[in-house]
């Protein structure tokens, strides 16, 4: 045998074997945990003719509709989504497919809390959530001072502001935060509802009240005018 092949001969094998293994690295499926090419997995949630959101919360008088979605978006019809309401350790499937239609006022059971995004070779991302069911705050429009009221005094005394709001999720620990609104400067109030506040001049004055409860949702009344006479300067 000429010399030359006996010496390349071992380099072939060697080559060959190599080509082998790296093609059984190329066909070995991935990591079980690890869901590829998805760069990353979107839930979203919408009520009523809304748009879809990432913020999960929803009001419980109207049914809720969540939605998972995916990068690259080519990618979401060869993909597999499950639902689960998942409670100390146990899984219980609610609903195969992308969304899921759940209604917020029924049992805490039938609102999902967990997704799971499975390819056609079994690999699978787990997605851990929570869903806020809150009720929005709301401002009574009766206040004191009454729009178009007029109030007599000097810079020194102190007027009295009152108002009244409410929220359905107090009792479920919720706490509602107030904004007192005076002549365009905000005073943060805090939990409470009544205030006195001194310093105003003679003539019109405008005030309102924003309150916002722990989840952000908010409400508030229309401004409204007060008059103010200083005693001092009438007489």
């Amino acid at each position: 045998m000429n010399l030359f092949y006996r010496s390349i001969f071992p380099l072939f094998v060697t080559i060959a074997l190599l080509g082998v293994f790296l093609a059984g690295c190329l066909d070995a499926p991935s990591d079980p945990d690890d869901l590829q090419p998805v760069e990353s997995v979107n839930i979203k949630i919408k009520q009523d003719k809304g748009d879809y959101s990432t913020d999960l919360k929803v009001h419980p008088s109207d049914s809720a509709t969540i939605l998972a979605t995916v990068e690259p978006e080519k990618l979401q019809k060869d993909l597999s989504f499950k639902w689960y309401y998942t409670f100390e350790g146990k899984d219980s499937l609610l609903q195969k497919g992308e969304q899921f239609t759940f209604y917020p006022s029924r049992s805490e059971s039938a609102i999902p809390n967990k997704l799971t995004v499975s390819d056609k070779e079994s690999n699978k991302q787990t997605y851990e959530f929570s869903v806020i069911i809150n009720t929005a705050p709301v401002l009574s429009d009766s206040t004191i001072p009454v729009n178009g009221d007029t109030l007599y005094g000097t810079k020194e005394s102190a007027f009295l502001f009152e108002w009244y709001s409410l929220d359905m999720d107090l009792a479920n620990g919720d706490t509602l935060f107030h904004i007192l609104e005076i002549d365009s400067t905000q005073y943060d109030v805090g939990t409470l509802m009544q205030v006195k506040q001194s310093g105003f001049k003679a003539g019109k004055h405008s005030f309102r009240i924003i309150v916002r409860d722990l989840y952000g949702d908010s409400d508030t009344i229309a401004y409204k005018s007060f008059y103010v006479v200083d005693t001092l300067e009438a007489k």
